[in-house]
């Protein structure tokens, strides 16, 4: 049977970036109830990569090379679209300054998509539009702020 997230995350990464990566995990834990996001392996051979379901993608390698020593991506294309609230400022830069360039990675992917982040457009994004490297622990926040909004726009959509 496969690890569960958090034991890769005791058993890989330490210090701050464990706590950190802990710590939003369990928030996404509760996020799953009622069912709305699954954090599964993306490869049963390699213990590094995590797929959460309707959000984006998180590795965990514990190197100090990127994408080490943990990183998270999160879909974002057309984010609060469906918010019945203004967005703040402060989270809207944020989110700004998280955007993700193409890497051309060699994913199944196109090569840089276009997208819509709180009414910006940006171009030659990566598909999985945010970036976030060993995020801190008040970066954390803020991606906890983003993830509520995206869960949102994603539970109004459907």
């Amino acid at each position: 049977m496969p690890n569960k997230i958090e034991d890769i995350i005791n058993d890989t990464l330490k210090g701050d970036a464990m706590k950190n990566a802990l710590e939003l995990i369990a928030y996404l834990r509760e996020a799953e109830k009622p069912a709305y996001c699954s954090i599964t392996m993306h490869d049963e051979k390699d213990e590094s990569g995590w797929i959460v379901s309707n959000l984006g993608f998180m590795i965990i390698t514990g190197s100090d090379d990127f994408p080490g020593p943990w990183t998270m991506w999160i879909g974002a294309n057309n984010l609060g679209e469906h918010s019945e609230t203004p967005i703040d400022a402060h989270i809207k830069e944020f989110a700004w300054s998280h955007v993700s360039p193409c890497g051309n990675c060699g994913g199944e992917c196109s090569l840089g998509t276009r997208t819509k982040i709180f009414g910006r457009d940006f171009e030659n994004v990566c598909q999985s539009n945010l970036i976030f490297i060993d995020p801190d622990a008040e970066t954390v926040e803020d991606m906890k702020k983003i993830i509520d909004i995206r869960k949102n726009d994603i539970l109004k959509n459907n």
